[in-house]
């Protein structure tokens, strides 16, 4: 321990060290890359001022001869004798007040009209005397890029034209090719107003980016704060490369130099350097670790030696626990039994306890007396090595418990009898419990009642007859596919997470009713009782299903039930459901102040047809009718047949004012008026028949069902007194019945 404690310490120092050193070196090298930024953008700085400089005196120069000289003024001859840098300038030229090029230091240069140019049309309206740089033009013969630099030229006060200066993109690009900026670095001429003069990248050829507007830049947002000089990082918004900027303002000019360092560039070595550093750490802690482990392999190999002896004894102990075996000695001479700790906490015995003989024979079950009568006597003469004894002892608590003995004699007199015996007793309790908890079940798996067992994850492992009766599946058919074989498609998916999303509950348990399908086909309601089995860490290991057929009962109970409460010509709600509805309807109103009503219709004449044609007839009609009342109303409403030619509508949810709910009410009685006036198609004939419509608002909460009944009643009386085939509203006379 001590070694591996010195070499890991010697790990950490060199980690360290190490960080501290690549830290350092990481600084350096950023601060070495930010000055260099600075001279060379000062430089470039310099180097473009000059050349602004001299463009400048140029143009007033020429601007002096052309006012001296007029139109004797000589260019082109100018030029040639050396007095312009033909680096610098691509020409010379004079634009007249009209804007027509008229002189150029270029022979044969035809007159232009230029008027349209900003740099003509920046000195028509200011007076001033200043120098105007324009953005970069690229030649349409040449395919140079140029900057136009002018001077307003006035004789006696007057504007007689403009000094131009054509100077060269190239030039400050060829200066820019010189620098040592690495394969990604660039220097930008930038102007204030957002668009790049000059650019040169490594040392590239060409003229990427000129003229390309910068929206949004770092340094214009920087230099429109009044910050001259300053260094930034970011992605250039022309090649999308991130680089360390330094800008510089040119003074008395709008014009910013970028210079800029590809961040790959200048950083990629710091990092080489890193690595290189960081792997020689490496290597020292992998040594001081080597040299750690051979001394340890040393120390451990002689420990080992040490520990060989007493591992055998430790593993015969550990394989008595993990067998869960208790060790006898039978003393014959003695006549006891010496036992270890786990068979004395077995038998439930005291700790310093001796079991004797008789105690045993006392104990032991009288079942398995004689078997030990037989199983001993050749153990101890001899004639068989070892007994295996499976018995009962009872505990002190009074529950008999199961062993399994093994033993074989150790010992022997002169004689040859056996002196001594041992062996171990193993408490199989449990497992006897299981074999006849497993036997119970097989004889219920039997049973009636139709069973299946799956695994955890849902495959049939097994299904009883009683499940192939009602399923129509053999048990071949069955095991292997999934649980949900029987499942018919009527419930919907939320229906079955659901389910097993309680039975992984901590009840694992679910039941209730489910469609499923036969094998021929035949969909049947099943009463399906699902318990989830788990193992001892909790985790379900099967499922067991019982499954019962239910749709005989099901299909009772529903006629039962349309008995009960529909009318049986109609299947209307009948009058008992439909006070219910009523009794409903009026709760709602006390709760929520949503007001209902009650339309009462009468058939006008319907015992005619009665007369005429027969009852089938009447009753044919009666159907038409009430299909037409429950087309014409809402589905949260109830259409009833008290009898006859008698009929009741509920209506709910009107509104909590009185005026709004009884013009809603009248609207849907003079709709099932107007449907119910239709004609009719009976057999081979058509009948028309009216109705008188009684209407009266559930709005008082005093006034019982019967009495709103009773208001849609006489409602309904009045409008059959009223000559029939109408709809009436009920007057309320009172807030309560009378």
């Amino acid at each position: 321990m001590v070694a591996w404690g010195l070499a890991f310490l010697v790990c950490a120092a060199v980690l360290v060290l190490t960080t501290h050193v690549t830290r350092m070196q990481t600084e350096l090298a950023e601060a070495d890359a930010r000055r260099d930024l600075a001279n060379l953008t000062s430089l470039t700085q310099k180097h473009t001022a000059r050349a602004l400089q001299t463009a400048d005196r140029v143009l007033q120069r020429v601007r002096s001869l052309y006012l001296r000289d007029g139109a004797k003024l000589d260019l082109a001859s100018w030029f040639r004798q050396g007095a312009m840098d033909p680096d610098l300038f691509h020409q010379v030229g004079i634009i007249d007040a009209r804007g027509i090029y008229r002189f150029s230091s270029l022979a044969s240069t035809p007159a232009v009209d230029l008027s349209d140019r900003e740099h003509f049309r920046a000195h028509l309206g200011s007076a001033r005397d200043d120098l105007f740089i324009s953005k970069p033009v690229l030649g349409r013969v040449s395919n140079k890029w140029t900057i136009q630099l002018t001077r307003r030229i006035e004789s006696e006060g007057r504007f007689v034209g403009v000094v131009v200066a054509s100077v060269d993109v190239a030039y400050f690009s060829r200066f820019y090719a010189d620098l040592d900026l690495g394969a990604h670095g660039s220097v930008t001429l930038l102007g204030l107003d957002g668009v790049i003069r000059a650019r040169q990248v490594g040392r590239t050829t060409g003229s990427d980016g000129v003229g390309t507007m910068v929206q949004a830049s770092t340094q214009l947002s920087l230099v429109g704060q009044g910050v001259s000089t300053g260094m930034f990082e970011a992605l250039s918004p022309v090649d999308q490369r991130q680089r360390l900027y330094y800008f510089r303002r040119l003074p008395d000019y709008p014009l910013v130099t970028l210079v800029g360092y590809g961040v790959n560039d200048y950083r990629d070595p710091i990092q080489r350097n890193a690595q290189m550093d960081w792997l020689g750490a490496a290597l020292a802690c992998v040594l001081a670790l080597a040299l750690a482990g051979l001394f340890s392999w040393h120390q451990t190999r002689a420990q080992k030696q040490r520990q060989l002896l007493g591992a055998s004894q430790r593993y015969a102990r550990l394989a008595l626990d993990s067998g869960g075996l208790g060790v006898w000695e039978w003393d014959r001479t003695g006549n006891h039994f010496q036992c270890d700790a786990r068979l004395r906490a077995m038998l439930g015995l005291p700790f310093d306890a001796k079991l004797t003989v008789s105690q045993f024979s006392e104990r032991l079950h009288p079942a398995d007396a004689a078997s030990l009568k037989r199983l001993l006597p050749p153990v101890l003469e001899g004639r068989q090595e070892r007994l295996i004894f499976e018995h009962r002892l009872q505990h002190p608590d009074g529950h008999w418990i199961w062993l399994v003995a093994r033993g074989q004699v150790v010992a022997r007199d002169a004689q040859g009898r056996a002196s001594r015996m041992m062996g171990t007793d193993v408490d199989v309790t449990q497992h006897r419990l299981a074999q006849e908890a497993a036997r119970v079940a097989a004889v219920a798996f039997k049973s009636s009642a139709a069973m299946m067992i799956c695994s955890g994850e849902q495959i049939i492992l097994s299904v009883n007859p009683a499940f192939e009766t009602l399923s129509g599946y053999g048990a071949s058919e069955c095991i292997g596919q999934r649980a949900s074989l029987l499942k018919s498609g009527r419930q919907a998916p939320g229906f079955y997470r659901a389910m097993w999303e309680q039975l992984r509950g901590p009840d694992g348990h679910w039941e209730g009713e489910v469609w499923n399908r036969r094998k021929d086909g035949e969909v049947f309601l099943d009463w399906l009782s699902i318990s989830a089995v788990k193992d001892e860490e909790g985790a379900v290991s099967h499922y067991v299903a019982v499954h019962a057929d239910i749709t005989l009962r099901k299909r009772t109970e529903e006629e039962v039930r349309k008995l009960a409460f529909f009318d049986p010509l109609t299947g209307l709600a009948n009058r008992r459901l439909l006070l219910d509805r009523l009794q409903q309807l009026r709760a709602t109103l006390l709760r929520q102040g949503q007001i209902g009503a009650v339309l009462y219709l009468d058939l006008d004449h319907f015992k005619t047809l009665n007369d005429r044609h027969g009852h089938a007839l009447g009753d044919e009609l009666l159907q038409q009718v009430a299909a037409r009342l429950l087309k014409a109303v809402r589905e949260g409403d109830t259409v009833s047949r008290l009898g006859g030619d008698e009929f009741v509508v509920a209506l709910s949810q009107l509104g909590t004012e009185v005026d709004q709910a009884r013009v809603s009410a009248l609207a849907v009685a003079q709709k099932v008026h107007d449907s119910l006036g239709q004609p009719y198609r009976l057999g081979e004939s058509t009948w028309s028949i009216s109705a008188s419509v009684g209407v009266a608002l559930i709005s008082d909460p005093g006034r019982t069902v019967d009495g709103v009944i009773r208001q849609a009643d006489e409602a309904m009386y009045v409008a059959k007194a009223g000559g029939r085939n109408g709809v009436r509203m009920a007057i309320d006379q009172s807030p309560s019945d009378p």
